[in-house]
């Protein structure tokens, strides 16, 4: 598929609306969202509120749309609700991955229209992510808790509460990383009560997941704990492409006061993975014989083995006045063996190359993060402030081997299996990178609806290339936030904030005369302007937000010296609206509109959709208590695979549909649910890489599927 337009038709939409509209043209009135409770018809007024630990919350709007979380940390050090924060923030909690089984990032991101898939994972196992069109850094792009995880191996959900995603350029809370933003994943908590959970599942390719959450708090509420354990058997529409993963997880939490709290949490994961492929795209730009969605041009040997263990450690300490201390501290260590192949010199007769890519055992990676901030609030005459100051530290070790020998030629028309080569020899990789930064915000409140966010972050790193010293690098640099706020009126917030963002900028093209010469800090800024809404009663939200954000871009001048002399600039326009629209029907959407150009050359940058869309909707059924059905459709814009233009894949819509039914003996709670997935069965491509002159490949989106699970808590 050459290049063609990206704008949809109507006719692309309709079908999806009216899949989506079955939800929404029946509204009988009067049961909760959790088909059990009655919502009060009494105004009540949102205000700020805080949970038995003393962080920030919004019970109500939280009770009304379960699904999404009302306050974060990720914005700023400090829990606060997402309404007062000068920041575009998504929180994607518990409940939501519950009823729609979504158990891997890619399954909860798409719900968020300002994140794009950039790989599908079938080639190391794992997922990559696009946030307002950067990709986020596989090293220092993903958080647990806040503190630095590597997105190196496949990441696990069972054990997390919520995926939080902050968007746009965070060096002020994380440091050294891309502009799009950052995603953060929070750990479940200990129950109050003794509980257990069992889950079961089964979808129609042959998946199979189980999971058991144990939880309770003893000792007169001192110690709580939380263990998760789960297993899951792989079975895709791809061919070849089956594995199993097993995980655990234990969470403790001890209270020796009031004023104490110690954490802790110990994890892990195996996951062993064939990999897949889907169409090979020619060196000239044309997609070679597509097969269908089951097609793996991948050999049958072909896989990828992931360990990670993860333990962090964390005290939190409550002064007088509000004032607390938090620590926190993490290890982490992921190996990945990988024996790929990979097609190369592709020609439009269906003629390739089957390249491999072999480890001489598993790449290791060994990554520590710390954390320490104080946070409090006081007043200067009229002023009131709500400071933050604090350290971080995060470090990496990259240790391993590898090589890439041919497997053989092959044909698409007629694919031959063939035996894993033999590595006449295996390049070693080692890395070292250690980076500190130190940060003080401060919120001040004048009065009357205004109110500002000054901060600023002193950040310095170090790479350490053990193999190869002359590409040894250190930088330092700061890097401000400033935001402008004001309430006009109870529950509307506007904002302006400039945010400024860093990374390692890694290394000059090998064609240039500074061939691989460190190319120091490349900096980006964002300008953005927004507003959040909220009605008294906190039946319907929104928050609209406008933004730019600019990057430079390494180029190669008229005297061959690669340098970031060029701007990559990305301009959108994120709008989310959700609302109970009856008390038994709740409905929203979100909509993501990005305007994204390398200046140099007036191109759209690769793997950027122009438009992303997502409409859901969740109707409680009165005649039947307990009885909920759900609709989700999403738009998504074709993307250009290479900087050139030269390919681009066309957009795509996908409707599900779900139901759950909950039900209560003396003894336990029940829930059946059942989804379907891409209802109208679209075929689409969901990502893939273009190299022209070479080759290229195509990862399918799923197909028209179905899951059933049951999950049992007493």
């Amino acid at each position: 598929m050459k290049s063609t337009s990206l704008t949809p038709t109507p006719g692309e939409f309709a079908p999806c609306l009216g899949a989506l509209l079955l939800t929404l043209t029946s509204a009988p009135p009067l049961h909760a969202e959790e088909g059990s409770t009655t919502l009060p018809t009494t105004i009540v007024q949102a205000e700020r509120l805080t949970d038995s630990n003393g962080l920030a919350t919004d019970s109500l709007a939280d009770a009304i749309f379960p699904h999404h979380n009302t306050a974060s940390s990720s914005a700023l050090f400090a829990e606060t609700p997402l309404i007062e924060t000068p920041f575009s923030v998504g929180v994607y909690n518990e409940t939501l991955m519950e009823d729609q089984r979504a158990f891997t990032l890619r399954e909860v991101l798409e719900n968020d229209s300002s994140t794009s898939l950039y790989s599908s994972g079938g080639y190391f196992g794992t997922q990559n992510f696009g946030l307002r069109g950067f990709q986020v850094g596989n090293f220092n792009g993903y958080r647990t808790d806040g503190l630095p995880t590597l997105n190196l191996a496949a990441p696990y959900l069972d054990d997390k509460a919520s995926v939080e995603v902050l968007k746009g350029p965070a060096a002020l809370q994380f440091g050294f990383m891309p502009p799009g933003g950052a995603i953060n994943m929070t750990r479940k908590r200990p129950t109050e009560d003794f509980s257990t959970s069992l889950q079961f599942e089964i979808d129609t390719f042959g998946r199979t997941y189980s999971q058991i959450d144990i939880s309770d708090t003893v000792a007169n509420g001192q110690f709580g704990y939380r263990l998760v354990l789960a297993g899951e058997d792989y079975e895709s529409f791809y061919d070849n492409a089956d594995g199993t993963r097993f995980m655990g997880s234990l969470f403790t939490e001890w209270k020796p006061s009031e004023a104490v709290t110690v954490w802790s949490s110990l994890s892990g994961q195996t996951l062993e993975r064939n990999g897949y492929y889907g169409p090979i795209i020619s060196g000239d730009g044309s997609i070679v014989f597509d097969l269908g969605r089951d097609m793996n041009i991948m050999q049958d040997w072909a896989r990828n083995e992931h360990e990670i263990f993860e333990a962090a450690i964390g005290a939190d300490f409550f002064f007088q006045d509000d004032w607390k201390l938090k620590t926190a501290f993490n290890y982490q260590t992921t190996d990945r063996d990988s024996q790929l192949t990979y097609p190369y010199g592709v020609d439009n007769d269906g003629n390739y190359t089957d390249g491999a890519y072999l480890t001489d055992g598993p790449f290791e990676w060994d990554a520590y993060g710390a954390h320490a901030h104080i946070e409090g609030s006081f007043r200067t005459g009229f002023l009131e402030h709500e400071l933050v100051f604090g350290a971080q530290y995060r470090s990496f070790e990259t240790d391993g081997a590898r090589f890439f020998p041919d497997v053989g030629a092959n044909n698409v028309y007629n694919q031959i299996d063939h035996p894993i080569p033999t590595a006449p020899f295996y390049i070693p990789i080692q890395f070292e990178y250690e980076e500190l930064g130190v940060f003080l915000t401060d919120t001040i409140d004048f009065g009357k609806g205004w109110s500002a966010l000054l901060g600023g972050r002193f950040s310095r790193y170090d790479n350490h290339y053990p193999t190869d010293p002359a590409s040894d690098d250190t930088e330092s640099a700061f890097s401000p936030t400033v935001a402008l706020m004001f309430e006009p009126t109870e529950g509307v917030h506007t904002y302006v904030t400039y945010t400024r963002a860093l990374q390692d900028g890694g290394f000059a093209n090998r064609t240039a005369n500074n061939a691989w010469a460190p190319l120091g800090i490349q900096e980006s800024e964002q300008f953005e302007v927004g507003v959040k809404a909220r009605s008294r009663d906190g039946r319907f939200s929104g928050e609209l937000a406008l933004f730019q954000i600019e990057q430079d871009v390494a180029l190669i001048n008229d005297e061959n010296i690669d340098a970031f002399d060029g701007t990559q600039r990305h301009r959108g326009v994120e709008l989310a609206l959700r609302g109970q629209l009856t008390n038994e029907l709740q409905a929203g959407i979100s909509a993501t509109l990005l305007d994204a150009e390398l200046t140099s050359t007036g191109n759209r940058p690769e793997l950027v959709p122009e438009y992303q869309v997502n409409l859901w909707s969740t109707l409680e059924v009165p005649a039947v208590p307990g009885l909920a059905f759900t609709a989700n459709a999403r738009f998504t814009g074709g993307q250009y695979l290479d900087e050139a233009e030269s390919f681009s894949t066309d957009a795509y819509a996908v409707v599900d549909l779900g139901a759950r039914y909950k039900w209560s003996t003396p003894h336990a709670d029940y829930t059946l649910r059942a989804n379907i997935e891409n209802l109208l069965d679209e075929s689409y491509y969901e990502s893939g890489e273009f190299y022209p002159g070479d080759a290229g490949y195509l990862a399918y989106g799923e197909p028209l599927s179905a899951n059933f699970s049951l999950q049992i808590d007493f």
